[in-house]
């Protein structure tokens, strides 16, 4: 989009300043290339549509429409070659930043090389062939709007319904289908066997909740239990009664240091006096 803009201001500007000089232009400097680079090419564009599009200004010789080697769909970019130069300027003013379908077309200058192994003959317009495929698309579009007309005119006398309601009833009928199929598939279900396997499923229930509990085994767990319990509060209490007998110590430690402090010498010259 940047690059389309660009392009359109340039040829705002060099129509703002009134220059008629063709040696002025900006397309001047391209002179010797015959090429134009065309990208955001909408998807359902062929060769063919490009060729038609472009003849407006020009005849274009040579096409390359890049293609993705594995789907074999073009890849939105394209070079063309014209017959002459004039042909360039003229496409790029006016096909740049044209609505083809929901894209806007980039059309710039291209100094395009080929590739290893590739000839420029091997992109050589046939048009030949490209008033066939344009013959075949108009066939095409005609026998469209034929069948579309029919339908319509069937649609309007009432002796076919719209599309949407016929594939609607189609669908419905489809589904009623197969849900009959699928009642007449299911077998007949004897009553008493079904009773017979609940009551069996209960009776396995039953049995799994009344298990036999070994008795040691449950007291070597409360045992156990009670064990850790007792650890648990000697452990607290001893960590309590050392806590007590270290204030006891720093208390007595501190008495003592009391006691044992030698006089200060103003406390000497005070007993003197």
């Amino acid at each position: 989009m940047n690059k389309i803009k660009r392009i359109n201001q340039i040829n705002q500007k060099e129509l703002a300043s009134s220059a008629t000089s063709y040696k002025s232009s900006w397309h001047y400097e391209y002179r010797d290339t015959n090429y134009i680079f065309i990208s955001n090419i909408p998807n359902f564009i062929k060769p063919h549509d490009l060729v038609v599009i472009f003849s407006q200004y020009g005849i274009p010789t040579h096409l390359n429409l890049i293609k993705n080697h594995e789907t074999g769909q073009h890849r939105g970019f394209a070079f063309l070659k014209y017959a002459n130069f004039k042909s360039c300027v003229l496409a790029i003013d006016n096909f740049n930043g044209i609505k083809v379908g929901d894209r806007m077309l980039h059309v710039d200058h291209s100094y395009y090389k080929l590739r290893r192994g590739e000839k420029e003959d091997d992109f050589l317009i046939n048009y030949d062939e490209v008033r066939k495929e344009l013959e075949a698309s108009e066939d095409d579009k005609k026998k469209k709007e034929e069948k579309e007309e029919k339908d319509l005119k069937l649609i309007e006398s009432g002796e076919a319904k719209p599309k949407a309601i016929a594939l609607e009833f189609k669908s419905e009928n489809k589904e009623k289908k197969e849900e009959v199929k699928g009642d007449d598939d299911n077998e007949f279900v004897d009553p008493m066997q079904t009773i017979a396997e609940n009551a069996t499923n209960e009776a396995q229930v039953e049995n799994e909740d009344d298990e036999f509990v070994d008795p040691m085994q449950q007291f070597i767990t409360e045992t156990t239990h009670e064990t850790k319990e007792k650890s648990h509060k000697s452990h607290r209490t001893s960590r309590h009664r050392s806590h007590r007998s270290h204030r006891v110590r720093e208390k007595s430690s501190s008495l003592k240091n009391d006691r044992d402090r030698s006089p200060t010498r103003e406390e000497k010259k005070e007993e003197g006096h």
